[in-house]
């Protein structure tokens, strides 16, 4: 598979959880997505250029969240579900499930709950004193896991999408069985 037959079977398969799709397929969607957010992050850049930092945490945090990026955030949001399908049909091409794609939820669910556990450290601290040292340890040790999850979610699938391929002959049941002649083509009599 070329890198345009992947970018377009990536497309044409928007919704496709069922099948499979080889390593050579979901590295060259992978590419495609990673190129498309590179471009798309430098005409932001050019755009709407960073705010520079102050010092000030809380300041520098606002206009941190506060920059513009309507362009990735469209095209993320736009290609959420063909990255979760092809690395569905990837996982099936493994031999996995896609059930696998339901492990996201571990680290979503504990950011979600630490930053409303975050939001009620800092809303609970009394006003016009300065965070101390304590609410700043608290705040990193309820937002640092979520970076380890994430990192652990990762590392299993990039585990998972690196095996090799196998065929339903090798008891993979997510793929169909190829025709028994189309197996021995190649081979003389």
């Amino acid at each position: 598979m070329t890198f345009i037959g992947a970018v377009s079977s990536g497309f044409k398969n928007y919704f496709n959880f069922k099948g499979s799709a080889t390593r050579r397929e979901f590295w060259y969607w992978f590419l495609f997505t990673f190129l498309l957010a590179l471009v798309l992050g430098t005409i932001e850049g050019a755009i709407w250029p960073p705010t520079a930092t102050t010092g000030d945490f809380a300041t520098d945090i606002q206009s941190f969240t506060n920059d513009n990026t309507p362009l990735t955030t469209i095209s993320s949001l736009a290609l959420l579900i063909p990255n979760l399908s092809i690395l569905a049909r990837r996982l099936h091409d493994g031999g996995y499930s896609a059930k696998w794609l339901f492990l996201w939820i571990v680290p979503v669910a504990y950011g979600i709950f630490s930053t409303i556990g975050a939001v009620t450290l800092i809303n609970d601290y009394p006003s016009g004193q300065e965070f101390s040292a304590e609410l700043l340890m608290a705040l990193v040790f309820l937002i640092l896991p979520i970076f380890a999850l994430g990192a652990v979610v990762l590392v299993i699938f990039f585990v998972l999408v690196l095996k090799k391929s196998k065929s339903f002959y090798d008891g993979n049941k997510y793929v169909s069985p190829e025709p028994l002649d189309s197996l021995d083509e190649g081979t003389t009599a």
